[in-house]
């Protein structure tokens, strides 16, 4: 079965056991049916708030992870290369795993306020916390041959990592970078809950404040479809700026 049609036949599923459950529950307050998310969807867009909405949401993410990248990606690098660096970094990154980002949302709002500061800190937080152990898991992986190569064409460790490693790993840490946005929009709903006036977070918190929880399926609607099309659009930039890396790839595809 042809790839394009299982997604078309899960998406199909999906807004079936949801509309038979919205039957079920029969109460809009509770759980709204597909068509009367798809119409709140449809207002959004006709009054022009959903642009305002999504803009300010995708401009948060974005800051967030651009500062996160910034820290995570030469910081990964120092510890997956150098070994004195690995010895002492390395256990304070595994530690972070097990610290829930979620309780630096009240600590930020005592040390920076509501405002916008705030927001974009939690963000930078919860994305470091994500992308820093991905950037090091990558930077790790063998590559035997290449270094072998490298050492056989007389490379010092230093050149081997300008000219060979760090070219390789690069598609795979952008392509790690664009899945970090799935993390982004997770965590700016709970950024955008307090004192803000654009935001898809704040669009949901005052849908569930007012009753129309039909806003804030459709918040969630709106979230899905945008990280999918991004994630697609994105990852296809990446594979067709660095074809020699994903050419293996598309041949088997």
């Amino acid at each position: 079965m042809n790839k394009h049609l299982k997604k078309v036949l899960f998406i199909v599923c999906v807004i079936a056991i949801w509309w038979g459950a919205s039957l079920l529950v029969n109460k809009s307050l509770f759980l709204p049916s597909p068509a009367e998310t798809f119409a709140m969807i449809v207002n959004l867009f006709e009054t022009g708030v959903f642009f305002n909405h999504l803009g300010a949401s995708f401009f948060r993410v974005t800051i967030g992870i651009l500062i996160a990248a910034s820290i995570s990606i030469p910081l990964g690098m120092l510890i997956a290369f150098y070994k004195p660096v690995n010895h002492v970094l390395k256990p304070v990154v595994d530690s972070l795993r097990y610290i829930p980002v979620t309780c630096f949302s009240p600590m930020l709002v005592l040390l920076l306020g509501i405002d916008e500061k705030m927001k974009i800190t939690f963000l930078v937080i919860a994305t470091f916390f994500s992308f820093l152990p991905t950037v090091i898991q990558t930077c790790s992986e063998p590559l035997d041959k290449l270094k072998e190569t490298a050492y056989t064409m007389g490379f010092s460790y230093n050149r081997m990592l300008w000219h060979c490693f760090i070219p390789y790993v690069t598609p795979s840490i952008l392509q790690s970078l664009i899945t970090l946005y799935g993390v982004g929009w997770t965590y700016v709903i709970i950024a955008e809950v307090n004192n803000t006036q654009y935001g898809l977070g704040h669009l949901m918190y005052i849908g569930s404040a007012r009753g129309k929880t039909a806003m804030v399926f459709a918040s969630i609607v709106i979230i899905i479809a945008v990280s999918y099309l991004f994630d697609k659009l994105a990852t296809a930039i990446v594979k067709k700026t660095f074809k020699w890396r994903f050419s293996d790839e598309q041949k088997e595809n």
